[in-house]
């Protein structure tokens, strides 16, 4: 029930959340030096933020960019293929050992998972329920931290969290999609201070998933060869 609740809240709230953070990386990037203003909007766009706390730091990093693809339903698929292909990518983009296992009923419909992992530029271990729903008009996806449970206790100091939207770009005359808009924000907390020589490592490891490099390059991977499935004699 618990989770099924954390489900509904996501749900719910991610869609505002979403446009509004994109949305304030946005204005961000048009402040930069040269950028113009003409094509503020233009994607795709980065946004990484890093933020000393009293005993942490917090790394944020906002993506949005545009799927060429026609199909609400085929990316929400490639977006779904990459959470599971998880440990698969983190060794072979990361050299990262990696593990999965699945904390609840696999028949349940809201997924808990715990994340095993043995390189630097990643939490040790981390449970996360992951969130998924799919509309005509919307699809979300939220993998959220659950450091605090008793059951399957973890370390508290490092988790990541990430959340993601797509939503159709239609065509204004036509009324078809013509692309589909991704919005992905990723969080990490790390147990020691911006200057650490670690955590700037740990950060150039990591920057293909805080930039939108990973995600981007798996789903246009899978919509290749989806199409190229499709059309293949």
């Amino acid at each position: 029930m618990a989770l099924a609740i954390h489900k509904e809240r996501s749900v719910a709230i991610l869609p505002s959340f979403m446009n509004q953070i994109t949305r304030m990386a946005v204005n961000k990037t048009q402040k930069y030096p040269g950028s113009n203003t003409a094509t503020k909007t233009a994607l795709p766009i980065s946004h990484i933020d890093v933020t000393g706390c009293k005993d942490c730091t917090l790394v944020t990093s906002v993506f949005m960019s545009e799927i060429p693809h026609t199909s609400l339903e085929e990316v929400y698929a490639a977006v779904l293929a990459y959470f599971d292909s998880i440990p698969t990518a983190m060794r072979r983009h990361f050299g990262v050992k990696a593990s999965r296992s699945r904390l609840n009923n696999i028949e349940a419909p809201v997924a808990y998972w715990r994340l095993n992992t043995d390189g630097i530029g990643f939490p040790p271990t981390v449970n996360h329920v992951m969130s998924a729903n799919l509309t005509t008009s919307l699809g979300v996806v939220h993998l959220d931290a659950i450091p605090d449970d008793p059951s399957y206790p973890t370390g508290r100091s490092e988790f990541d969290v990430c959340a993601l939207t797509l939503t159709p770009r239609k065509d204004p005359a036509t009324g078809r999609t013509i692309s589909v808009t991704l919005r992905w924000v990723v969080l990490y907390r790390y147990n020691m201070m911006p200057g650490d020589p670690v955590l700037k490592k740990s950060l150039e490891i990591v920057r293909p998933i805080l930039n939108g490099d990973l995600i981007t390059a798996s789903v246009c991977s899978y919509i290749q060869e989806l199409l190229q499935q499709r059309y293949t004699p």
